[in-house]
């Protein structure tokens, strides 16, 4: 490796009401092997007693009034000593090597910035099993050097972010705000690694309803993101195309559901609803031969409420950021 081989790195956790986790991230961060590091946690302006147990353990605590996760990574970050800032999740769990694999890509003056993938801190639920393992399907296909970055799992050298001036702040929940990072990291000329060695585990949502929810609010963000940057939808490794046709896929699946009584209507309803389904069965499949538990072919029916989700959430997100009238800044 070349002079950035030991890098002092500086680990930042946005946390909002994070009590029934944040002990866990932060003792696994206590606890990497790679110890030339300071750990930072931004309490962006929790409820809850997240401020009383953070205040318990060696690490630098910010407290901010509630602003959103983009704001509270540009707090962390602004306030950090590290040549490389390393972000992830109050939910979050890092293998005990997760550091130490993450700054070793930083191999060479193009890389800008480099990620990894999540293990599951809850497996004994059925819905965050399937959420986890759709996840892993996408990240089976990822290259080496990627276009598209979680911030769960990312390191971004200082300087960079210093001249993007980090995560776009209007971007209020977890959902955008670090692929508009990433994309413009790769604007700049950077590259960015990905490495499935870099392990973060994570506690994924337990609930069907708690899901779909966060799927509406991700298919209204996206849209933010789209009129941001209309070049880069589905064309970001992580995305597919797949996931660029379904929401106005299911749109019109609803918009057709109450003219289903007209007979034709409801033969080209059924040969919507069935490629609905189809569009499912390639990553349901994937999650059944990966473990071995055929009980996540509830998959099919996930990704299938998923879609109305993002059809509902694009929408509004169209009538709020039109991303196909206007165009927002990078």
């Amino acid at each position: 490796m070349n002079s950035l081989s030991v890098p002092f790195v500086s680990i930042i956790i946005p946390a909002y009401n994070a009590s029934g986790t944040i002990s866990k991230t932060i003792e696994a961060c206590l606890s990497q092997s790679y110890s030339k590091r300071e750990i930072i946690v931004v309490d962006d302006g929790s409820s809850d007693k997240t401020q009383e147990i953070v205040s318990g353990y060696p690490v630098k605590l910010i407290r901010q009034d509630n602003a959103g996760p983009a704001k509270a990574r540009n707090t962390g970050w602004k306030a950090a000593a590290g040549e490389i800032v390393v972000f992830t999740d109050s939910d979050c769990v890092p293998r005990a090597d997760w550091l130490e694999k993450l700054i070793f890509l930083f191999d060479s003056p193009e890389i800008g910035a480099a990620g990894g993938t999540y293990g599951i801190e809850n497996p004994n639920s059925l819905v965050a099993l399937a959420i986890h393992s759709e996840i892993q399907y996408r990240h089976s296909s990822l290259p080496e050097y990627v276009r598209y970055l979680g911030s769960f799992s990312l390191g971004i050298k200082k300087n960079i972010l210093e001249e993007l001036g980090g995560f776009d702040e209007s971007f209020r929940i977890a959902c955008g705000e670090d692929a508009d990072l990433t994309y413009r990291i790769v604007n700049l000329g950077y590259k960015m690694r990905f490495s499935r060695d870099c392990v973060v585990g994570h506690y994924f949502p337990t609930r069907l309803f708690g899901f779909v929810r966060q799927q509406f609010w991700r298919g209204y963000w996206i849209m933010k993101l789209l009129a941001k940057h209309p070049a880069k939808l589905g064309k970001d490794d992580y995305s597919k195309t797949r996931d660029s046709i379904q929401p106005p896929l299911f749109a019109l699946i609803l918009a057709l559901t109450p003219l289903i009584f007209i007979e034709s209507v409801l033969i080209v309803w059924v040969i919507l609803n069935a490629v609905a389904l189809y569009l499912q069965v390639t990553v349901a499949s994937y999650a059944v031969k990966s473990t071995g538990n055929r009980r996540l072919y509830i998959l099919i029916w996930m990704l299938y409420l998923r879609g109305f989700a993002w059809a509902l959430g694009s929408l509004a997100g169209i009538l709020k950021f039109k991303p196909f009238t206007n165009r927002l800044p990078s």
